[in-house]
């Protein structure tokens, strides 16, 4: 037996580094399988993997047979579902973020349609299906797998526009300073939940607080870099927080065969979802209505919701100049959120050099 795994990822949610780790680590059981115990898998592909923590794992122990020949049919499954999409993150800046896109698709989808017919063939690395020819040496041919994965590492993700924010304001995890950071940890301290889900989590902080506390904890953002950076913060800190690639506004929707593998809301959902300066930039800048941002908040959320409301008068709301929606406010808020969550407790209010903030938890 072994632990639960909370958390099942989809191969989009992984950054090009995270599918990379993913695809080493599988070759690399294969290996260990075949040569102490001559156990190969049914499937190559990456559907049998997630991560816990910072580390990818398989699960899927009904692949496993008894056998002394890879077959054909694995080693197109292995290229067409994990060699091709890190061939796009490590051939060109430009192929780089086609990597998550071509993810995106199951089993066909544009993406696949056009490298199987063979218009970007400079993506079929020759090299690779060279490798068809130790199909009857298993050890082998993984140790060629081995060699291309390690001839083929995805490029350095660029910096974007929250890589070098400053989440944690100097506190330590254990050590909350300012009111945000005492308010969300009294919460999590005291309702104790099993599981946490941190909404644009940048580099971890609130994150790490609760895997600190005793959850299990998921965190998602939308910016590659960031989400890597939180790797690093997770593995020095030794925490285990699972990291993920996704935006907000566009959730996994579920997918495969008859649409059985879930959607985001069902595998990521959790006990508490932590909403942290996030609304302003979804409902003010990108124009999202304030309702959808709350749905989408509950549709994680199963104990409640720890939202960060950032007033129209704050200093960085107001230098935008934005149109602010007639419910951009706690009370219509509250409306939104009361058909699941009909309690609220609210932090004092956060005034300092023009900010203007409050956190409020939103459960039942």
């Amino acid at each position: 037996e072994h632990k639960k795994i909370n958390f099942i990822l989809h191969p989009s949610e992984y950054t090009n580094i995270m599918f990379w780790e993913a695809a080493w680590m599988f070759i690399s059981l294969c290996k260990e399988l075949y040569s102490k115990n001559g156990i190969l898998t049914l499937d190559a592909h990456p559907w049998n993997v997630t991560f816990d923590g910072a580390n990818p794992v398989f699960f899927d122990f009904s692949s496993f047979y008894k056998g002394d020949i890879v077959t054909q049919e694995w080693i197109d499954e292995f290229e067409a579902f994990f060699a091709i999409p890190i061939r796009l993150a490590s051939f060109s800046k430009k192929t780089f973020p086609l990597s998550m896109e071509y993810r995106r698709e199951h089993r066909n989808g544009f993406g696949h349609l056009v490298i199987k017919l063979g218009l970007l063939s400079k993506l079929q690395d020759n090299k690779f299906k060279y490798i068809s020819k130790y199909a009857e040496k298993p050890s082998q041919l993984f140790d060629k797998i081995l060699n291309w994965l390690e001839n083929n590492k995805p490029i350095s993700a660029e910096s974007e526009y929250w890589s070098g924010y400053e989440q944690s304001h100097l506190a330590e995890i254990n050590n909350p300073k300012t009111i945000k950071q005492k308010f969300v940890h009294e919460i999590l301290a005291s309702k104790k939940p099993k599981t946490v889900l941190d909404l644009a989590s940048n580099k971890g902080f609130y994150a790490i607080m609760a895997d600190k506390l005793g959850a299990s904890v998921i965190a998602f953002d939308y910016e590659e870099e960031t989400i890597n950076q939180c790797r690093t913060e997770v593995k020095n800190i030794g925490a285990n927080v699972t990291s993920v690639l996704m935006n907000f506004n566009t959730p996994t929707p579920p997918s495969g065969i008859g649409l059985l593998n879930k959607s985001s809301y069902e595998r990521l959902g959790s006990d508490i979802v932590l909403a942290l300066g996030l609304i302003h930039h979804i409902c003010l800048v990108q124009r999202i209505p304030v309702y959808i941002f709350c749905e989408i908040c509950k549709n994680y959320a199963s104990s409640g919701i720890i939202l960060e409301f950032v007033d129209s008068t704050d200093v960085h709301v107001n230098s935008w100049k934005a149109d602010i929606p007639i419910d951009y406010n706690i009370k219509s808020i509250q409306n939104y959120m009361k058909d699941k969550f009909s309690k609220i407790e609210k932090s004092e209010n956060i005034l300092h050099e023009g900010v203007n903030r409050t956190i409020v938890y939103f459960y039942n």
